[in-house]
C-alpha cells in the first residue's frame, strides 16, 4: 500500500538555494534593459493613444459632416414644403388684395405723376384719361391735391389701372397692371421654383 506521504512534497526542508554563478548579469545591464522596455511599453503606449484619439477625432468629423448634410436637407426640404404651402395663399393675395390696392392707388399715383410735372404743366391744359369704373375714385384725390386745373375724362379703351396725361402736344400713360402682372409672375415663379425643389431636392 502507498502511503500519503510518498505521493506529496515534503516541504519541511528548505530547498537549497541557487548560488550567484559567474553567468549573471551585472546590475546596471539589468536596469538598461528595464529602462528600455520601460521606454518601448511608454511608446507603444503613447502610440496607441494617439492612434485611438485620430480615430475618434475622424470618426467625429465624418458623423459631423452627416449631420450638416442631414441638417441642410431637412432644412431645403422644409423650405420647399413651406413655399409651396404658401402658393395658394399668395395666388390668393394676389387674385383678391392687389386689384383692391392697386384701384386705391391708381389716384394717388395720377397725383403723384402731376405733382412731380407740376413745374412743367402750370398753365397748360391737362387732361387725365381713365377707364370709366376709376373716375370716382381718381376724381377726388385730382380735383383736391393738384393745385392747377386739370380735366378729368372717361376712356373706355383704358383697363383700370391704366391712365393718360394728355397735354397738347404730348401723352404719358401710366400702367399699374404691368406692375400687378409682375407681382403675378414673381409668385408664380416662386410656387414653380419651390415645387422643382421640393422635386429634385
Amino acid at each position: 500500500m502507498t502511503r500519503l506521504v510518498d505521493l506529496l512534497q515534503d516541504f519541511s526542508n528548505p530547498a537549497p538555494r541557487a548560488t550567484r554563478s559567474s553567468a549573471t548579469i551585472p546590475e546596471a545591464e539589468v536596469t538598461v534593459r528595464e529602462e528600455r522596455a520601460y521606454e518601448t511599453g511608454y511608446r507603444a503606449g503613447w502610440d496607441d493613444a494617439v492612434r485611438a484619439q485620430t480615430e475618434d477625432r475622424e470618426r467625429l468629423g465624418g458623423d459631423f459632416a452627416q449631420n450638416l448634410k442631414d441638417l441642410s436637407f431637412t432644412y431645403h426640404e422644409a423650405y420647399s414644403h413651406v413655399l409651396k404651402a404658401m402658393g395658394p395663399l399668395l395666388e390668393e393675395i394676389v387674385e383678391t388684395v392687389l386689384p383692391s390696392v392697386l384701384e386705391g392707388g391708381m389716384g394717388a399715383h395720377v397725383v403723384s405723376e402731376l405733382r412731380a410735372r407740376s413745374a412743367e404743366l402750370a398753365g397748360l391744359h391737362v387732361t387725365v384719361a381713365v377707364a370709366p369704373e376709376q373716375v370716382p375714385l381718381v376724381e377726388p384725390l385730382v380735383m383736391r391735391e393738384v393745385g392747377f386745373p386739370v380735366d378729368l375724362v372717361a376712356d373706355g379703351t383704358l383697363d383700370e389701372g391704366q391712365a393718360d396725361i394728355r397735354l397738347a402736344d404730348s401723352e404719358q400713360h401710366i400702367d399699374l397692371t404691368d406692375i400687378a402682372d409682375g407681382i403675378r409672375d414673381a409668385i408664380a415663379g416662386l410656387t414653380e421654383m419651390s415645387e422643382g425643389q421640393l422635386t429634385h431636392g
